[in-house]
């Protein structure tokens, strides 16, 4: 079904609206994860919480997040946005992006299809899809996504864990690493040094 939307997406020009997955209620409960509006709800608050008390938000986020299904969040990279590589490649946002730390002593590639795929941390795979990979503002953790990066800008990239149905041996076949031509297999974040 993505195919078809993706091609016909890209035949008016770009834009298109979709109404996806046709399901019953029992596949929903079988397949979807739980409570993911709660979820964003939760995060929004968090960091205008965090904000408002001039807290760091990457910490009030991971205090909000440790209780969830994505318990685990990792500050994996803080540093300056040094390259962005982006090009539109069959109806998809691919590309590279480098940072060097703030003491310039670590480097970050980040690999992203639309969403980021991988964040590689002086060349080693530090979180990888399904899990996820997050770049937010230094300061205020507004997140940036693949089409906003820019050179200069000050980002601190999280790995966030996802649900453990999303780490099943069917999900990896689907979205997992192989299924994006990553050479990484995956490892769960709250597992890579």
């Amino acid at each position: 079904m993505e195919w078809l939307a993706r091609g016909v997406t890209i035949r008016l020009g770009g834009v298109a609206h979709i109404a996806e997955y046709a399901m019953t209620g029992a596949q929903v409960k079988r397949t979807a994860v739980p409570r993911t509006l709660t979820l964003a709800r939760t995060v929004g608050r968090t960091l205008r919480e965090a904000r408002s008390r001039a807290a760091d938000p990457v910490a009030a986020l991971a205090d909000a997040l440790r209780d969830t299904l994505y318990g685990h969040l990792r500050v994996l990279f803080r540093g300056k946005v040094t390259d962005v590589e982006r090009r539109t490649e069959a109806g998809f946002a691919r590309g590279r992006a480098a940072a060097v730390s703030f003491d310039g002593r670590h480097e970050l590639e980040l690999m992203f299809q639309n969403e980021h795929l991988v964040a590689l941390v002086d060349g080693e795979p530090r979180c990888i899809v399904p899990d996820l990979v997050c770049v937010l503002e230094s300061e205020q953790a507004e997140p940036i996504t693949t089409e906003s990066l820019r050179y200069g800008q000050r980002i601190t990239v999280v790995g966030i864990s996802t649900p453990a149905l999303m780490r099943t041996p069917e999900a990896l076949a689907v979205f997992g690493p192989a299924a994006f031509g990553l050479p990484y297999p995956f490892r769960p974040v709250e597992e890579v040094a």
